[in-house]
């Protein structure tokens, strides 16, 4: 692809593979909206994104699903806040606790030190989505 070009990206998880291309090209952005409106017209089981010429660098620059699409269950934002903070900070807490014995529990440390990667894993990664929202790479508006 070359700048000035849009790729409609076509994800579904209903059914066998489907024979039909995974994308196709288009010269201006409206068109490529078009076309991918009118395919979840037709299916109501695909999802249909856009990309410019870079391709999968960023964010879609347009994405719409069908009624009936029941891909992407993610983790929610939600989770991630709630199950990290309370994995850090409680382990952090357990850690803490069996510090102030010079660690002669020893399970306070044991399971907290196992809790705090995950909890910490989950908060970075809400915090790079975040952060990535900001920057103004998700440029997506969706329609259903």
């Amino acid at each position: 692809m070359v700048a000035g070009e849009y790729a409609v990206h076509y994800s579904s998880f209903a059914g066998p593979p489907a024979t039909s291309p995974s994308c196709t090209v288009f010269s201006s952005l409206a068109e490529a909206e078009a076309y991918a409106k009118e395919q979840i017209a037709q299916r109501p089981d695909l999802r249909c994104r856009i990309y410019d010429y870079r391709g999968y660098v960023g964010a879609p620059l347009f994405e719409c699903s069908g009624s009936s699409y029941n891909g992407d269950k993610g983790i929610s934002p939600r989770f991630r806040r709630w199950a990290g903070s309370i994995l850090f900070f409680g382990g952090l807490i357990l850690t803490i606790v069996d510090w102030t014995y010079d660690f002669s529990l020893t399970w306070p440390a044991t399971i907290g030190t196992r809790l705090l990667i995950p909890g910490l894993f989950l908060l970075f990664m809400e915090a790079m989505i975040i952060l990535s929202a900001k920057r103004g790479k998700a440029h997506v508006r969706r329609i259903e």
